[in-house]
């Protein structure tokens, strides 16, 4: 399978750097320790080193990282305990596999590089999610044998970088806050001595929480750690965790147990009753909200379905959609799993690839493949880093091609075969043809890809969806054909019958919107319509098939197959063993990109025949006699009228704003979710859930909004205050002005590569510009919108040569091929640099000299 490198921004370090701030989690002794004593006696510094990323933002240098203790679970032993900060080859080789909300979909690595997993032999095993809490505090404790004072300080700011890399594998920024956080007014004011102790008090929670997932955690428990003094933090991260659904959800029976009795808040429709639409029923549920969902099909799940197979003694449990769990580490499915104490099976890296005549292929053209193709997606990093303004609008497929070709990669038929098994793999992990697939964004989810292991859940992954339909009220056979929503709530129309509520959740897929199947009354807004049509949503299909015995190599999960056709790379190229997980000899053929396609139309009977032709002839040379499956399925999701499709992905021309942008629900009464509305986890099982609890918390926070609208008033001025007043703030003093265009940067990295952030001061908004505009934009009078970019510094000072703001305009987009964006279009990189200007700026203020 692929794997890509990992150059994680978002868990490059610490959320909390002891020596810059003051700690507020009480020790094991009685004794409260200050950063300022800690220092005295040496346990911490007063400077930093600090490390270069892309981009010319510097951080601290990082004495842990989330990827060193993921690698430590992998191998499960280790001489030492210290960790160290470069990641293995191992692990840089490991499957990073997406979840799909249909299909098992490739996790792409931040560093945009695509390998397939060493091939070695390993044993089964079983995944213990439980036993990441035991690594990290291992790993953090070291081999210290220091005693009294020194050792209580050590204790302590070991237990904070342990909370601090738990709350970074839940998504959290280990230094700063959400943009989440930040509406909620968690703090007073953004930046500070206060923001950093409520970081290392929400840490706090989350990790505690994280221990013990059975139980519900009150804000009692939490205050027996915390100073007195922080009550105040504790409780705004208590409400914020709890509201949001990061701490005390699931399905254990102390949580259940809590879920109000009586629901009279208002009454909310669901439309799908999958991952998305269920995780949204219970939060509501949880929050005291009327729930109804609605549902096309005549089960639960959607794109997760686990068909049961069974001829007469032989059966097993077959994953038709959704079947891989990925990345273990914060996911909430392994929450799920933890709670109902099911045991995980860990997906080996071996693959062995067999070539068209049955052969395995040559180990040293493997190899070299291998390693030419991830030098091609190198290649075709760098090359979009220098090509930005046309890296929008060509595909990925066409650049790999053209370079491939150019660079006399190929060039024989073993040589091609595995290029375009690789090629079909990436087809396979975004469900869309390479050829369809933006070159400047088809990546854009890398980091903040979960850590962790790959998993199937044994049995099916129906026991998700059965443990979430506990007490939800769910109606079968009600395909939505009409949502019609305005200021008195919401209508929403079947064939025969109409619900009503003040407000519904649309979790349909992205392919059921494309098509139009839902008619919205008034019509969505045009900037959600084209993001509808912009984002791809591409296909994968399978071919179950139950044998009567398992006749292939029980110790694999994976292995390929290569074709001689590059049409047909896709077709049959990877076959994944259930017979561990599934409860019979199972075995699945998978077919991505343009096969998928075809095969919607190939005959099952002629599917069967064709993959067992492949099968025999492999493994008859070998001298193993291949059974005639006992039972197949053959699965059609493009013609599926409830999803026409798989799963979502960046097609040429869309941006992973796009998906912010289907997540915006309109005029409070309507609302979005599912895989391809959350853009940090799209094409996944664990995004879909997310996007649930999301929306129900938004949803919860409308509902609060209209019972009192004067306090909402408020509420909205001071949120839309907090979120965009860190920019007002830095752009008053800016670093670099000419005419309606003003920069700041880091002051502290001199190389002119480095980002920056423009702000476009757009006087007269309602006059027609031909600027790109994407996000959301900050009014802040009527007359006045305020639009930002990333740059480099060497840009800026080019911008600021041109004799006008016209020609600079013209420049920017057309040159530069840059989008102007609202505040939340920046982007985690964009994010980033505001924080670290600020928390320069204020380092420098605070600074004597």
């Amino acid at each position: 399978m692929v794997a890509f490198e990992r150059t994680d921004i978002g868990l490059a370090t610490l959320a909390v750097s002891v020596n810059t701030k003051e700690i507020v989690i009480a020790a094991q002794e009685p004794e409260v320790v200050d950063v300022d004593e800690a220092r005295d006696v040496g346990l911490v510094t007063a400077s930093e080193t600090v490390s270069e990323i892309p981009g010319g933002v510097r951080l601290p240098e990082p004495a842990l990282t989330h990827d060193a203790v993921q690698e430590s679970v992998i191998s499960s032993v280790r001489e030492t305990k210290t960790i160290n900060v470069e990641i293995s080859e191992k692990q840089k080789r490991k499957r990073r596999q997406k979840s799909s909300t249909n299909f098992e979909v490739e996790e792409q690595e931040a560093g945009r590089r695509n390998k397939r997993p060493s091939r070695q032999h390993s044993k089964v095993s079983t995944y213990d999610e439980s036993a990441m809490d035991k690594v990290m505090e291992e790993q953090i404790e070291g081999s210290s044998s220091r005693k009294g004072a020194k050792r209580k300080y050590d204790s302590v700011v070991r237990g904070i970088e342990t909370e601090a890399m738990v709350a970074a594998a839940l998504g959290f920024p280990r230094d700063s806050l959400t943009e989440e956080e930040i509406a909620a007014n968690v703090v007073n004011v953004v930046g500070g001595k206060e923001q950093e102790n409520y970081i290392v008090v929400r840490n706090h929670i989350l990790a505690a929480w994280r221990e013990n997932t059975n139980v519900w955690l009150e804000q009692e428990t939490v205050m027996e750690n915390i100073r007195s003094a922080h009550s105040k933090l504790v409780a705004s991260a208590y409400k914020f965790l709890l509201f949001h659904g990061y701490i005390n959800f699931g399905v254990a029976p102390a949580i259940k147990a809590r879920l109000p009795a009586e629901r009279n808040k208002a009454k909310v429709v669901i439309v799908g009753a999958g991952l998305a639409g269920l995780g949204a029923a219970r939060h509501l549920m949880a929050l005291g909200h009327q729930v109804i969902v609605l549902e096309g099909r005549q089960r639960p799940g959607g794109r997760v379905y686990t068909k049961r197979m069974e001829v007469d003694s032989v059966h097993a449990a077959a994953d038709l959609g959704g079947s891989v769990v990925t990345g273990m580490h914060g996911n909430p499915l392994g929450v799920l799993a933890r709670q109902m104490n099911w045991s995980m099976h860990k997906i080996k890296d071996l693959c062995p690839i067999y070539q068209p005549n049955g052969q395995p292929a040559v180990d040293e053209i493997d190899k070299k493949v291998e390693a030419q193709f991830n030098q091609l997606l190198d290649t075709c990093s760098k090359w979009r880093e220098e090509n930005h303004s046309k890296s929008a609008e060509i595909s990925l497929g066409n650049i790999m091609e053209f370079l491939r070709h150019n660079c006399g990669m190929g060039t024989i038929p073993a040589e091609r075969q595995l290029f375009d098994w690789h090629f079909a793999n990436l087809e396979y992990a975004n469900a869309q043809l390479l050829t369809n697939l933006s070159l400047s964004d088809w990546d854009q989810d890398d980091p903040y890809e979960m850590g962790g292991d790959h998993c199937f859940l044994p049995g099916g992954n129906v026991q998700f969806i059965e443990v979430l339909c506990e007490h939800v009220p769910i109606l079968y056979g009600k395909t939505v054909k009409r949502i019609r929503y305005g200021d008195s709530g919401v209508k929403v129309e079947t064939a025969d019958e109409t619900f009503e509520g003040e407000m519904v959740l649309c979790t349909v897929p992205l392919g059921v919107l494309k098509k139009g199947m839902i008619n919205f009354d008034p019509p969505l807004p045009p900037y959600k319509v084209d993001a509808i049509q912009r984002l791809g949503f591409g296909l994968l299909n399978k071919v179950v098939m139950l044998f009567p015995k398992v006749f292939w190599d029980g110790h694999l999960d994976t292995f390929g197959h290569l074709e001689e056709d590059p049409r047909k790379r896709g077709e049959y190229f990877m076959f994944y063993s259930y017979a561990a997980v599934a409860g019979g000899p199972l075995l699945v053929a998978l077919v991505a990109g343009e096969a998928a396609i075809a095969f919607e139309a190939t005959p099952p009977i002629e599917a069967v025949t064709r993959v067992m032709t492949i099968l025999r002839g492999i493994f008859e040379p070998k001298g193993i006699k291949v059974p005639n499956p006992v039972q197949t399925v053959c699965t059609r999701w493009g013609s599926d009228s409830l999803c026409f499709g798989s799963y979502s992905n960046v097609a040429v021309g869309a941006s992973g704003q796009d998906y912010d942008t289907m997540a915006e629900s309109v005029n409070d009464r309507l609302f979005f979710a599912g895989e391809a509305t959350i853009r940090k986890y799209p094409a996944t099982m664990h995004g879909a859930l997310l996007s649930g609890f999301r929306e129900a918390a938004n949803m919860a926070r409308a509902t609060l909004a209209r019972l009192d609208p004067p306090k909402l008033e408020r509420t909205q001025s001071r949120d839309l205050h907090s979120y965009s007043t860190i920019l007002v703030d830095l752009f008053k003093e800016p670093d670099l002005v000419f005419g309606n265009f003003s920069v700041i940067f880091n002051q502290q990295v001199l190389d002119p590569s480095s980002l920056a952030i423009l702000r476009v001061h757009m006087i007269s908004p309602g006059k027609s510009t031909n600027v790109s505009v994407e996000g959301t934009t900050e009014i802040f009078v009527p007359e006045q919108l305020f639009l930002y970019t990333t740059i480099t510094r060497q840009q800026a000072l080019d911008l600021s040569r041109l004799d006008n703001d016209n020609e600079r305009l013209q420049h920017l987009c057309l040159n530069f091929g840059v989008k102007l964006v609202g505040r939340k279009g920046l982007g985690p990189a964009g994010d980033l640099l505001v924080s670290t200007i600020k928390s320069g700026r204020a380092a420098k203020k605070a600074s004597p000299n």
